[in-house]
C-alpha cells in the first residue's frame, strides 16, 4: 500500500469520526425526543458537534482498525409512552443512518470520473466510508447483548429466554464479547476460509448498492 492510500484510508476514519458518528448520534438523540424523552438534549448530545460524542478509547480504536464506537446516547425509556415501540425505534436508527449513509457514498461514487488523482482518491475515500458503515450497521444489527439487534431481539423475546438472560447476566455479556471478538478474527485463524461477519457484510454491500445503481441509471440516462 502506497503513501497516498495510507493517508486516504486515515483521513477516512477520520471523516467517520467527525461527519458520520456524529450524525448517527444525532438521529438515536432526535428520534427519542420525538417519542418524549430528552435525555440527550439535556445532556448537550442533540447536536452535530463531533466532539459531543467522541469516546477517547472507541476513536483510538475506528483510526487504528476502522471500527470502533462513540459515546452511549442518554436514553431514558420510561420517559417515552410506549418504552418498547421506543426502543426498537431507537435500535433501529443507528443501523439505518449507517446504512443510509453507505447508499449516499456508493451513488457519489458512481458519478465520479476517475480521470485524475484527485477524483481517484475521492472514490477511494467514498469507497471506504461506505464500507465502514455497512461494517457498523451490520454489526450493530448483531443479536449480541450490548448491540442494537439484541435490544430489538429482547422485545420479542419469550419469557423463559428474559428469565434466562437476566439470571446469566454477567456471563452472557462476558461470552458476547468473545464471540464479538472471535467473529472478527476467524477469518485470520482460518487463513480466511471462514468469514460468516465477511459474508453478511457483503451480502449488505450488495443489498445497499442496489439503489444507487439505480439512481445513477435514472439520472444518467
Amino acid at each position: 500500500m502506497n503513501t497516498l492510500n495510507i493517508f486516504l484510508r486515515y483521513f477516512t476514519r477520520a471523516l467517520m469520526l467527525l461527519l458520520v458518528m456524529p450524525v448517527t448520534n444525532y438521529a438515536r438523540g432526535a428520534v427519542a425526543k420525538k417519542l418524549g424523552d430528552d435525555s440527550a438534549e439535556q445532556a448537550g448530545r442533540l447536536t452535530l458537534n463531533p466532539f459531543a460524542h467522541l469516546d477517547p478509547l472507541g476513536s483510538l480504536v475506528i483510526m487504528l482498525c476502522g471500527l470502533g464506537w462513540s459515546k452511549p446516547m442518554p436514553i431514558n425509556v420510561n420517559r417515552m409512552k410506549n418504552p418498547r415501540k421506543g426502543i426498537i425505534l431507537i435500535s433501529l436508527t443507528g443501523p439505518l443512518t449507517h446504512f443510509i449513509s453507505a447508499i449516499i457514498c456508493y451513488t457519489a461514487y458512481l458519478f465520479i470520473p476517475l480521470t485524475s488523482t484527485l477524483t481517484a482518491s475521492l472514490s477511494m475515500i467514498l469507497m471506504i466510508l461506505a464500507s465502514i458503515n455497512v461494517s457498523l450497521g451490520v454489526i450493530n444489527l448483531l443479536p449480541l447483548p450490548g448491540m442494537d439487534g439484541f435490544n430489538i431481539f429482547y422485545q420479542f423475546a419469550p419469557p423463559k429466554f428474559l428469565n434466562w438472560y437476566h439470571s446469566n447476566h454477567f456471563n452472557i455479556n462476558r461470552y458476547s464479547t468473545l464471540i464479538l471478538l472471535l467473529l472478527f478474527f476467524l477469518p485470520t485463524l482460518t487463513g480466511g476460509l471462514l468469514d460468516p461477519l465477511g459474508w453478511i457484510i457483503n451480502i449488505f454491500s450488495n443489498i445497499l448498492s442496489l439503489p444507487a445503481r439505480l439512481i445513477y441509471s435514472f439520472v444518467a440516462g
